[in-house]
């Protein structure tokens, strides 16, 4: 499912809660922050190994992402600076909420489990080369909203996982480091003859 797959259908359900923002006055930056607040905050509660808690506050922070836009759009309120700060605070929000993730099962009492910690950078590395290779093909003038497991993709299959508990995590982690570089591969296999042509 691709951009106007799963995001069409978050954005549209979500659509009267922007509005209503928009009519308060409530500043979509200021929903971006507040998003990157939660995923970070996720990120010390997968550390803590309170994985649902994780689950719920990146829920929050996945519905801050996507009510952000909407409110500027709702409000007459987009801008170059809001996108930019938007996509960046993404990517950190990711960075966040996997560290942490990493980080727990690097510190497991008496049994670290390396080979999940491993599957979690796989993912995060992924996830960044997904974004990355999007920015360097809009950035030599070619569009890339292609690929199997964009970031709303990608933020069910880690919110399920936190839900799941540490034990099933295991399996999401996996799932998020193999979709996320298939990702990143079809957009390079979709960038290329572009280029070339």
């Amino acid at each position: 499912m691709g951009a106007g797959g799963l995001k069409g259908r978050i954005r549209m359900v979500l659509e009267p809660v922007a509005s209503l923002a928009a009519r308060l006055g409530v500043s979509p930056s200021a929903i971006t922050v507040a998003g990157f607040a939660l995923s970070v905050l996720s990120g010390w509660a997968f550390w803590a190994g309170w994985f649902r808690a994780a689950g719920g506050l990146l829920l929050a922070a996945g519905i801050c992402d996507m009510v952000d836009g909407a409110t500027a759009r709702a409000g007459g309120r987009v801008s170059a600076s809001g996108a930019f700060l938007d996509s960046t605070l993404d990517r950190y929000s990711e960075i966040a909420a996997l560290t942490g993730a990493c980080l727990y099962y690097l510190s497991v009492p008496g049994a670290p489990d390396m080979v999940t910690a491993v599957a979690v950078f796989l993912a995060l590395s992924g996830s960044l080369m997904v974004s990355y290779v999007k920015a360097r093909a809009e950035a030599v003038g070619t569009s890339c909203d292609v690929g199997i497991a964009e970031r709303p993709e990608r933020m069910v299959v880690l919110i399920v996982g936190a839900f799941a508990g540490p034990a099933l995590f295991r399996w999401a982690a996996w799932i998020l480091a193999v979709l996320s570089h298939v990702t990143a591969a079809q957009r390079v296999r979709h960038v290329l003859p572009k280029l070339r042509a």
